[in-house]
């Protein structure tokens, strides 16, 4: 494999990737319409990046960063499947802080294997995730009332990874910022494990809600 380049994908490039390889690569309940993807990169929401062999496309990223946020998203992460088993991925990740200029981290929702459809694949996917780096937050994340995630950062150069609270809060000002206040405050939801009365409290005065009585599992964390 010669050298590989990252460049932007333009909207043609973006939709063959999208009907070529995202459709396969992705179960229709987890893949966003072609529409909504290439409108969120027409209003600056988002962009994807390809990696090329020569003129040849190995991999692809789409990423969600809203104009002034202070996170990059990744969304959608693929090798092609010419290309992988050969730790290619693992390198992608390691290199994706480094093209996201400006960003302070990039967020990654990984299913939670307790509630995914194939939970050995999940448990595989947050496997990899940390042997690249990625660090989980503890934070439990639950979108449009169906899937469950669980919320990791990767930190950008030179820094410590953020902090749990700062990153579930900077995720959840990206959501606010694609789809609006009363959207995220309906269809979005983050949760911190509750094992002690004094988490739970902590996590609640510091989102300035009431505290809940010990005995709950989850904490929700920005809806008050």
């Amino acid at each position: 494999m010669n050298t590989l380049t990252w460049r932007l994908l333009t909207a043609e490039e973006l939709t063959r990737v999208y009907l070529n390889e995202m459709r396969r690569d992705f179960p229709p309940t987890e893949l966003k319409p072609l529409s909504m993807v290439l409108n969120s990169e027409a209003v600056g929401d988002s962009h994807t990046w390809g990696v090329y062999d020569g003129e040849t496309l190995v991999a692809y990223l789409l990423m969600v960063r809203p104009r002034g946020a202070t996170v990059s998203q990744l969304d959608y992460f693929a090798v092609l499947p010419a290309c992988r088993a050969a730790g290619l991925g693992a390198k992608l990740l390691a290199a994706l802080p480094g093209k996201e200029a400006g960003a302070d981290a990039i967020l990654i929702e990984a299913e939670l294997p307790e509630k995914a459809d194939d939970p050995a694949m999940a448990v595989r996917r947050l496997g990899f995730y940390a042997r690249c780096g990625a660090v989980d937050t503890g934070w439990t994340e639950k979108l449009f009332g169906a899937s469950w995630f669980r919320v990791l950062t990767l930190a950008a150069p030179g820094q410590q990874p953020m902090g749990a609270e700062d990153a579930c809060r900077a995720l959840a000002d990206c959501y606010r910022r694609v789809i609006g206040e009363p959207k995220w405050r309906q269809y979005i939801e983050l949760y911190r494990p509750d094992a002690l009365s004094r988490t739970q409290n902590r996590a609640a005065a510091l989102c300035g809600v009431p505290p809940h009585p010990p005995g709950r599992r989850f904490l929700t964390l920005y809806h008050h």
